[in-house]
């Protein structure tokens, strides 16, 4: 069984501010025309992992703003993020920069030729609201507000769920554009 992954509301939204950091330094590191060199003939390339990532985050951030908005439920702002049981954990794991299986993209979160400023500005915003949501106020219980999961609707995930899978899924295609970049043609 995986065991649960917790993080704090402060851990995860320096998190998403490192991601930024991480994303745009690699804007800033590299030619336009790296950021789009695609490393292999099924690989993505820098620019197209953003806007992948961006894609993924807003079609979750629309279901998790549903759910709070239809949602009652508040806690105190301190408590900690969990996944509440071991398929939650073993999902956001699955998705994660250790994942050792490949999983395609729905073709709604499938990058186009993108422009990799604008992707990386995409990416930005949705990490930012993904701040706002962490430090809303009144702040909702995320360990207990459920919403669809918009890629695999037959799955209700907890807000916290969605925050880790999302935070996890940004590592994953960071390491992706990280070597995008750093191949050689």
């Amino acid at each position: 069984m995986a065991e649960a992954i917790t993080k704090t509301r402060e851990q995860l939204t320096a998190e998403f501010s490192d991601l930024d950091d991480r994303y745009a330094a690699i804007v800033q590191a590299h030619a336009p025309e790296q950021l789009t060199r695609r490393p292999g003939a099924n690989a993505w390339s820098a620019a197209e992992c953003m806007e992948h990532v961006a894609l993924a985050n807003s079609q979750y951030l629309a279901a998790i703003k549903n759910a709070i908005i239809s949602s009652r439920v508040s806690s105190a702002p301190n408590d900690p993020l969990t996944t509440p049981g071991w398929f939650s954990a073993f999902f956001v794991r699955s998705i994660g920069p250790k994942a050792k299986v490949k999983i395609k993209a729905r073709k709604k979160i499938r990058p186009s030729t993108v422009d990799a400023r604008q992707a990386l500005q995409r990416l930005q915003e949705t990490h930012h609201q993904i701040r706002e949501l962490l430090s809303s106020d009144p702040q909702p219980d995320l360990n207990r507000v459920r919403f669809k999961n918009p890629f695999v609707p037959a799955f209700h995930f907890t807000v916290a769920t969605g925050v880790l899978v999302m935070a996890a899924h940004g590592h994953r295609h960071l390491l992706q554009a990280e070597r995008a970049c750093n191949t050689q043609p």
